[in-house]
């Protein structure tokens, strides 16, 4: 067999699984979302949406508006004015305050721009837009030309990931490196808890009540972070439960539009960092090495000891990579 033929069938496998993972999960209870619920779907008040200043006093950035696509997108701007631009993208069913300890690090260096993608945190949710990941993608794009920005480092967690692997691919000129954060994009070698669930019809990212938040960051982090996952549980809980409609129709989004992006990854000429938990639950670190197979430029750091989230479970060893990472280029 050729090296040709040889990186042929290894695509076609990758698109087979993706494949399966949407047939599977459109056969699943969660991929059918009442569309008058969801039109009906409003913010409420919450602990979690209470608790927000703080975390932006944290992250030692300033909140700020903009309107993009018919969105009132809100996002973190801030750090060292004349230092490189870094993008921050969140992962699925999370916000910008997932970076707070990160931005705390990074922002002595670094200008930070960090939104809440559209349809998550407090940016709007419209039941009219696309929130397929190169629609997100294009949005975001647009967001950041808008506001003057020429070339950046982006870095993106999770389902964030997927989306600035898609601005890489479409708008290349922009972005300066890449850095995917346990990536959503490409299939694993093994299933996780949180794929398991998902073929048994439930999404533990979505919970119901907010009594099983705790399950989210139970899957989400290593094991010896559990403490902290219990206080973002009491904490987001209430928040999290509130968003069960919209998040599992975003979440079937995001489903929809994985096999598209595993296909943009060739199209991505950017210098890229691959950084992915050694104990993720959620996706595989087998995900790692496809990543790799599958870009120009990556290279791959497997973090001992760290789940889902390396910005919440390892700040200080996070921001120490990406630091050398951006240096080094």
């Amino acid at each position: 067999m050729t090296q040709a033929s040889a990186a042929l069938s290894t695509q076609d496998t990758a698109l087979l699984a993706l494949q399966e993972m949407r047939e599977q999960f459109e056969k699943t209870p969660l991929a059918s979302v009442d569309s008058q619920a969801l039109k009906a779907w409003r913010p409420k008040s919450s602990l979690w949406q209470r608790l927000l200043p703080l975390f932006t006093r944290h992250a030692g950035l300033k909140r700020q508006v903009s309107d993009v696509d018919d969105h009132c997108l809100h996002y973190w701007a801030g750090g060292c004015a004349t230092g490189p631009v870094v993008v921050l993208l969140h992962g699925f069913g999370s916000s910008k305050e997932n970076w707070a300890f990160l931005c705390r690090k990074l922002a002595k260096n670094y200008r930070l721009l960090v939104p809440d993608i559209p349809g998550f945190g407090q940016s709007d949710f419209l039941m009219s837009a696309d929130y397929q990941l190169a629609a997100q993608a294009d949005r975001l794009a647009v967001w950041l030309k808008a506001l003057g920005l020429e070339r950046a480092h982006f870095v993106g967690s999770s389902m964030g990931g997927a989306i600035a692997a898609q601005i890489a691919a479409r708008h290349p000129a922009i972005v300066e490196t890449l850095c995917l954060m346990n990536a959503a994009g490409v299939p694993g070698k093994h299933l996780t808890q949180m794929e398991s669930g998902l073929a048994a019809g439930v999404n533990y990212l979505a919970p119901l009540q907010a009594k099983d938040a705790w399950q989210v960051f139970a899957i989400a982090l290593h094991p010896q972070r559990r403490w902290f996952g219990f206080g973002l549980a009491l904490l987001m809980g209430g928040a999290m439960s509130h968003r069960k409609i919209l998040n599992d129709y975003l979440f079937g989004e995001l489903v929809k539009s994985l096999a598209e992006t595993y296909l943009q990854l060739s199209l991505v000429s950017a210098r890229t960092l691959v950084l992915w938990g050694d104990s993720d639950q959620v996706l595989d670190v087998s995900c790692a090495d496809n990543f790799c197979e599958s870009l120009v430029d990556a290279k791959a750091m497997i973090l001992p000891a760290v789940g889902h989230l390396p910005m919440l479970e390892a700040p200080g060893l996070t921001t120490r990579l990406l630091h050398d990472f951006w240096r080094a280029y």
